[in-house]
C-alpha cells in the first residue's frame, strides 16, 4: 500500500503552480499526478517521495488536502494488460473508485494507481494472480 494526495483546488491560473512550488522548494519530488477539472474546481492526485511531509506543508499552507491509500500495481506495457487485470478485479467484486498510470519504461512497464474501497483484498488478490506491487518506499526517502 502506497499514499497519494488528493488536492483540492480552484481552476485559475496559478493554481497548480502554487502546489508544485511548495513541492519543489521543499525537495519533495513527484513522480505521478493526475488532474481532473469540473468547471470552477478540481482534484489534483500526487504520488511523492515524501507523502506525509508534502500533506503537511500543503496543509500549513492552507490547502484543502487529504492522504488517500493507493495500490501501485505493476503491469507489462502492452495492449489488453490493463483489461486483463481489471476483468480480474470485476470477477472479485473490486470496485475501482480512482485510477490513473504512468509508463516506467516505454513497451516494458507501467505502473497503475488504485483506489478501491476493498484495498486488502485488492492487494491479496493481485498478489495471488502474480501481480507486482510497487512498494511505497520505492519511491521514499
Amino acid at each position: 500500500m502506497a499514499y497519494h494526495l488528493a488536492i483540492f483546488v480552484e481552476n485559475k491560473l496559478g493554481k497548480l503552480e502554487q502546489i508544485t512550488k511548495i513541492l519543489a522548494e521543499n525537495g519533495i519530488n513527484i513522480f505521478g499526478v493526475s488532474l481532473a477539472s469540473v468547471g470552477a474546481f478540481g482534484v489534483v492526485k500526487i504520488l511523492t517521495n515524501q507523502p506525509e511531509r508534502a500533506y503537511q506543508l500543503l496543509q500549513e499552507e492552507g490547502i484543502t488536502v487529504s492522504k488517500r491509500k493507493a495500490t501501485i500495481v505493476l503491469l507489462p506495457d502492452r495492449p489488453g494488460e490493463m483489461h486483463k487485470l481489471l476483468k480480474l478485479l470485476a470477477a472479485n467484486q473490486i470496485n475501482i473508485e480512482d485510477c490513473y498510470g504512468f509508463v516506467l519504461d516505454a513497451q516494458v512497464q507501467a505502473a497503475l494507481v488504485l483506489e478501491a474501497e476493498k484495498y486488502p483484498l485488492l492487494e491479496g488478490i493481485l498478489k495471488d494472480h502474480g501481480y507486482q506491487l510497487l512498494p511505497e518506499d520505492q519511491f521514499t526517502t
